[in-house]
């Protein structure tokens, strides 16, 4: 029941693995840990289902004009269902689950996010609802949620002391695709890696060209963990 009963998300050791646990009153939430037997000394998140704070009321129009929102900058300002999840990096205490803010379903939280409301109550949309919770994660757990190739994930290994998750679980175990040539273009044509083909050969397409001198396979690295992002799609 929304406002009711949550979920809640109890991170592991290095925030590397979790537990969910389903339908967990909310009310409750101090108690987690005597009620359910779990501990939850690395953090947790609670993921709840609600309404607007002003979307219905006494002489209320729930039809009323800019009534929805279509910005994932405006999410916080949904007023149709939609899902809000709560980052606290310590277990609420009785006391802050009693004397939270008016109207909050929740004791304040370390961080907070409103996935943007949807009509048809579906928000897998790559960039309006994965993207901002895929950033909003990584802010919380300060890491990198990002999807690498093998290329960049080996750079990492030999620079870097601390690795992206989808390398620690992929490559590091020895996963991932078998390279092709059509991917090898795949990724030359999407400015992931850099213009030189499989058997060294320059791509004929000079608008495809980013650089002159990289060998094959040099992933670009301006920045933190060093994958080239130019747009949201090449980011997820």
């Amino acid at each position: 029941m929304f406002g009711v009963l949550a979920d809640v998300v109890l991170l592991k050791e290095n925030s590397t693995a979790f537990e969910y646990l389903e339908e967990f009153p909310i009310q409750m939430l101090a108690q987690l840990e005597t009620l359910t037997g779990r501990k939850a000394k690395h953090g947790l998140f609670v993921i709840n289902m609600e309404y607007g704070r002003n979307f219905s009321g006494p002489d209320k129009d729930v039809f009323f004009d800019d009534r929805s929102v279509g910005h994932t900058e405006d999410a916080w300002q949904s007023n149709f269902l939609h899902p809000v999840i709560y980052y606290y990096r310590y277990l609420p205490t009785e006391q802050e689950v009693r004397f939270r803010p008016a109207h909050w379903p929740l004791p304040r939280p370390t961080a907070i996010h409103h996935i943007v409301e949807d009509f048809l109550t579906d928000w897998t949309a790559p960039i309006g609802h994965i993207l901002p919770l895929r950033r909003f994660l990584e802010n919380c757990l300060d890491t990198d949620l990002r999807s690498f190739y093998a290329e960049s994930c080996f750079l990492f290994a030999l620079t870097r002391q601390k690795l992206p998750p989808f390398c620690q679980q992929g490559y590091l175990r020895m996963q991932g695709l078998v390279s092709t040539e059509s991917l090898w273009q795949h990724r030359v044509e999407s400015r992931l890696l850099r213009d030189y083909a499989p058997t060294g050969r320059r791509l004929e397409d000079s608008s495809q060209q980013l650089g002159d001198q990289e060998p094959l396979g040099s992933p670009l690295a301006p920045g933190p963990l060093a994958q080239s992002v130019d747009s949201n799609k090449e980011e997820l």
